[in-house]
């Protein structure tokens, strides 16, 4: 038997007799537009896809969505990642880091961090000049805890387009 099977065994018997514990801690992550973001990929009921719509006014860049970890007493948990992994085709999108209310429901212990902007990483959308209609951008969010939750994004780009000069 190799070296690395008989570690593998010996921590498995560790574990099933209670000689070593396994710490999971899951934390809620707040998402624009209100409450929490679905539990972390691998808890019981969690979506691997999420599908979200958002509106953005033409020729106008805007926030679709920003995400955040929060201890309970408001101290910032670092590691949430997001990655673009399919770019919009009208538009550009950018992940920036920067700050933003949360938005925990009341009766939610950490609640009390709604009244101050906290660290985010923030999901941008810039509309093609004078571009209307609808366009899809696609992400992975990295969660600090090792979980993953890949998000599709329809965006509707609407309004009128700017009015072009008219040439003499």
């Amino acid at each position: 038997m190799t070296a690395v099977r008989w570690m593998v065994m010996v921590a498995a018997v560790a574990l099933v007799a209670g000689c070593a514990e396994q710490h999971v801690q899951v934390v809620p992550v707040t998402m624009n537009g209100g409450g929490t973001a679905p539990r972390p990929v691998g808890a019981a009921g969690t979506p691997e896809k999420v599908m979200l719509t958002r509106t953005v006014p033409v020729g106008q860049e805007r926030e679709l969505n920003f995400y955040q970890g929060l201890h309970e007493d408001c101290a910032p948990i670092p590691g949430i990642t997001v990655q673009i992994l399919t770019a919009p085709a009208h538009g550009t999108a950018s992940v920036r880091d920067g700050t933003d209310y949360p938005t925990f429901p009341a009766g939610n212990p950490r609640s009390a961090c709604n009244k101050k902007a906290m660290p985010a990483q923030q999901l941008w959308y810039q509309p093609a000049p004078g571009y209307t209609g609808a366009d899809v951008l696609e992400v992975q969010v990295f969660y600090p805890m090792g979980t993953a939750q890949r998000q599709t994004y329809t965006i509707n780009v609407q309004g009128a387009a700017p009015s072009q000069p008219i040439a003499p």
